[in-house]
């Protein structure tokens, strides 16, 4: 690990524990106290959790979260038994991004209240390294989530597939074009099955998927370190 990475790794430590501390809401500290130890090291070693969240709009100051997906990963293999979807209940309508999720006021006014959500997700969450398919769309409305739910915005570490795959094909000068770097279409490449879009558990379980497929295809040049791929939050 470089000296960057062990900057980056004991600021974010000391940054969750410190928030941990000041954190009134029990599974919430409970996940940044494990967040500040974590123990990250080859991809089979270090556990994760792949996540994707449903929304009715790109704008976090101003849309909500309306479905949550996730499935954990431990030893390198995704945990069929840990998959979760939960419809969240934003008491107003979904509006016109019905067209992309299908999730129709009906469906949604049935779900979970965001705090009952938001308490699942940190506690499938304590002691794992995140996965995300563009990671910044997703933390940043778990974020806004949690300062009004805690009052606290709690640190992630994350493995982003979209950036490790442009990461790579910038690596390798492979041309990015609009749309390259979508979760179906790079999945194509890696020999993935199709699934169907824009449902927070197909997503989160086809971003896991991926994320193994990538480690596999980079550690046939060398061992996979994941340091170098992390991203704070």
């Amino acid at each position: 690990m470089s000296w960057s990475d062990t900057l980056q790794r004991w600021r974010h430590s000391r940054r969750c524990l410190r928030l941990a501390r000041a954190c009134e809401q029990p599974i919430l500290r409970e996940y940044l106290e494990s967040c500040g130890r974590l123990d990250i090291g080859h991809i089979a070693d270090t556990p994760m959790i792949a996540v994707d969240l449903e929304l009715t709009g790109l704008d976090k100051n101003n849309d909500k979260i309306i479905a949550i997906g996730w499935t954990r990963i431990d030893r390198g293999r995704i945990q069929v038994g840990s998959n979760r979807h939960l419809l969240i209940n934003t008491e107003r309508s979904v509006g016109s991004s019905a067209a992309i999720h299908e999730l129709v006021d009906s469906e949604v006014a049935q779900g979970e209240d965001i705090a009952d959500g938001l308490q699942a997700l940190f506690e499938a969450a304590q002691g794992r390294v995140w996965v995300f398919h563009h990671a910044g769309l997703d933390v940043s409305f778990l974020k806004k989530a949690c300062a009004r739910w805690a009052r606290i915005i709690p640190g992630f570490i994350v493995l982003d597939t979209m950036r490790i795959e442009y990461r790579q094909r910038k690596r390798r000068e492979i041309p990015v074009k609009h749309g390259d770097l979508q979760l179906g279409r790079i999945r194509s490449l890696y020999g993935l099955p199709r699934y169907t879009a824009h449902n927070a558990l197909n997503d989160a379980f086809a971003t896991a998927e991926l994320m193994l497929a990538i480690a596999a295809s980079m550690e046939r040049d060398a061992p996979l370190r994941l340091a170098p791929h992390l991203k704070f939050f």
